[in-house]
Formats: C-alpha cells, sequence, structure tokens
C-alpha cells in the first residue's frame, strides 16, 4: 500500500531478460527508502519487490503481465522513474490509498509547464471511465493527483511546481504513455453496485 506522494527519482541502469519476464536494476540512494530486502517499492505507481539490493542500487523483477498491463514493456537504461516506499502505521498519508496495481496506460496529449499551476491532459481507456469521476483522486505514474477537468475520452489534472521538479513529469512530452491506477475505494464501489451488494446492504 502506498500514498502517491514521490520520495525520489530513480534511473533505470539495467534491464535483463528471465524467462518469464525482466530483472530491472534502479539507481537511486536507497537508504532514503529504507529498503530492506522483500520490501515493497512503487516503481511508477507499479507495486515491486526487492530482489537485491546496495547503498546505491536495487533490482526488482517483472512478469510478462506487468509488461504487458503497464508502461514497463518499453522501459530503457537511462529513464527516470518515480519511486515510493510502502506505506507504514508511522507515514502521514498526505495523498491517497494506492495499491501499486495498475488499471490502464494512458497517454499525455496536452502539457503545460508554467507558474505557479501547469497542467496535463491524459487520455485513457474506455474500462477506465466507470472509476473516474471529478475531483476524484488518481494515481499517475504513482503520483497521487486531483481530477480537476473530466470528459468521456481524457482528464486534466493541475500540477504545482514542486511535483512537476521532485516526480518524473518534468520529462513528459506529448504523446508519453503513463501508468494509471484509479482510485481504490471508487472501483469497490463501482463493484459492488454492479454486483447489487449495496441494494443488499440497504435493504
Amino acid at each position: 500500500m502506498f500514498t502517491g506522494i514521490i520520495k525520489l527519482l530513480g534511473v533505470i541502469d539495467s534491464v535483463n531478460p528471465l524467462t518469464d519476464g525482466v530483472a530491472v536494476g534502479i539507481a537511486c540512494d536507497t537508504r532514503v527508502l529504507d529498503i530492506d530486502l522483500g520490501d515493497s517499492i512503487a516503481v511508477n505507481g507499479v507495486c515491486s519487490t526487492v530482489v537485491a539490493f546496495t547503498d546505491t542500487h536495487f533490482i526488482v523483477h517483472y512478469l510478462q503481465e506487468t509488461l504487458r498491463i503497464t508502461t514497463f514493456n518499453t522501459l530503457t537504461v537511462g529513464s527516470y522513474v518515480n519511486l515510493e516506499p510502502s506505506l507504514t502505521l508511522q507515514t502521514k498519508l498526505s495523498g491517497h490509498y494506492v495499491s501499486g496495481h495498475i488499471d490502464g496506460v494512458g497517454k499525455i496529449i496536452e502539457l503545460e509547464k508554467s507558474d505557479p499551476w501547469g497542467k496535463i491532459v491524459v487520455s485513457f481507456e474506455d474500462a477506465l471511465s466507470s472509476f473516474l469521476i471529478y475531483k476524484g483522486s488518481i494515481a499517475i505514474d504513482g503520483v497521487s493527483l486531483t481530477i480537476s477537468h473530466l470528459s468521456s475520452t481524457s482528464l486534466t489534472c493541475h500540477i504545482i511546481p514542486h511535483t512537476f521538479e521532485q516526480t518524473v513529469i518534468k520529462y513528459y512530452d506529448i504523446g508519453k504513455e503513463i501508468n494509471i491506477e484509479c482510485d481504490m475505494i471508487g472501483k469497490y464501489v463501482v463493484n459492488a453496485a454492479k454486483s447489487g451488494s449495496l441494494g443488499n446492504i440497504n435493504g
């Protein structure tokens, strides 16, 4: 479990094939993340398990399924990634609950970097529309953001300068594909409504 508040940026320094996936090496100051073997780290919003680490580097493995449903099928050495350690009982919940399980891939179709506010406009898959609401929370590459405008095919999030500077959003260009995780609570509510559970609860 995560909060969508990025701790620091890492750099992909190796991508090596495995029988059923890839091993990805990430360079960063692992002491900032308080990393230990087996820990969960959100890498661009994807819940990832640490399989090896030093003070300056850690390695995670991704199965083919993860590569299929995220942007990680295009990971390249030198790419920057958002990093967040998992939530603890002492962690401030400054963002929103983020599971690290990606719902789909979106694309940056408009980008403004201005002072004091910038914005990104993201196109999304039809399957995600039921889970998105105006002023609702969304995680984009693991960053907790608020939807400030919503249409049937795209959403807008306004970005403060701090978020631009502290996350991979500062490296975005038009056409960039990004990982999307919809609000966890919203997904449960939609599922309950579709299954009829809400009606049963209300009697």
